[in-house]
């Protein structure tokens, strides 16, 4: 809402499963494009934004983790078998076919998803960088590793999480800023802090998209107060 609010303009956005916060970035004109293999608000289905429409670039969960180990080795692509890519080789004509020279097998060459900045919500995080993460951790280690700077927004922010035992998830070398946003995944949750805010994420959702970035300033205004 911050970017929105400010007039933040990014040429692409790469989610692993997008919701309101994607849907949101859109639909003020945030984003230009949204990389991912899941977009949606689950039960409550598009959102205004996506409603809309807007490019993206459509991958598969393998695809998607392949892409980014391709960017952190330093790798010109990952084979994908191509048995396992058929639909996703019909919406993305940028992969190119290949035979592997031991098995020839054909596979599709996964090229690198390099990330200028990767966002990062946690749970808990230090003054130093180091951050832990509630609940699953899903591949927000391997997002980091992948970009070439991350900032991590937090809940809960001390001095030094490692002092007292604590291992971190994410370690102080790869984290670029660390900013203290309790409240930072509302109106979806952060377990175990909170749930998701359900009768707002259904206000959004019943939203026209002319009305978001009016919805987005309400909120933050609130929030302010």
């Amino acid at each position: 809402m911050h970017w929105a609010a400010h007039g933040l303009r990014f040429d692409e956005l790469l989610v692993l499963t997008g919701g309101i916060e994607t849907d949101l970035l859109v639909a003020t004109g945030v984003v230009q494009r949204v990389r991912g293999f899941y977009l949606g608000m689950e039960a409550l289905g598009m959102g205004p934004g996506l409603k809309g429409g807007c490019e993206v670039v459509e991958e598969t969960e393998t695809s998607l983790m392949l892409g980014l180990n391709a960017a952190v080795e330093g790798a010109s692509f990952l084979p994908l078998p191509a048995r396992h890519g058929v639909a996703l080789a019909q919406v993305r004509p940028d992969l190119r076919a290949l035979r592997c020279p031991y098995t020839d097998e054909e596979q599709l060459a996964i090229p690198p998803v390099p990330i200028d900045v990767a966002y990062v919500h946690a749970w808990r995080a230090d003054r130093h960088g180091n951050a832990v993460f509630a609940g699953h951790k899903a591949a927000d280690r391997l997002l980091a590793l992948a970009a070439r700077q991350t900032v991590v927004t937090c809940e809960e922010l001390v001095d030094d999480i490692t002092a007292g035992g604590v291992e971190a998830d994410l370690t102080e070398p790869l984290v670029s800023r660390v900013v203290h946003l309790p409240g930072g995944a509302r109106p979806g949750g952060c377990l175990p802090g909170y749930e998701a805010d359900w009768p707002a994420l259904l206000d959004y959702a019943a939203l026209e998209r002319t009305a978001v970035a009016g919805w987005a300033r309400a909120r933050l205004e609130g929030l302010a107060r």
